[in-house]
């Protein structure tokens, strides 16, 4: 019988090359790779064990309620669902928030 011995729990931050994916250098994106159920507890255990008291992770919850406002000074900034996908899907999202929320 073959034993495999339990993985040991991994998690980690990646930039991948912009190949056949326009949107992801306008969103500057970046991808977590993982193993781990619940991430937000395993990097508080990492954050208590070696962050000297620093933050690894925030969570910032936004009210429903300001979502109008949100997206109002997002867009000052230039973030916009346009510029986040470029391409017909971003364009017609751009023009159903603004004409149509």
């Amino acid at each position: 019988m073959l034993m495999l011995d339990r993985p040991f729990p991994h998690f980690s931050i990646a930039e991948f090359i912009a190949i056949e994916n326009q949107s992801t250098i306008p969103q500057q994106s970046v991808s977590a790779i993982t193993n781990v159920d619940d991430v937000e507890s395993y990097i508080r255990e990492k954050e208590l064990r070696f962050g000297h008291g620093q933050a690894f992770l925030t969570a910032i919850d936004l009210p429903a309620s300001e979502r109008t406002a949100v997206f109002r000074e997002l867009g000052y900034m230039g973030v916009t669902a346009g510029s986040l996908f470029p391409g017909l899907d971003g364009a017609c999202e751009e023009l159903r928030e603004r004409s149509f929320l």
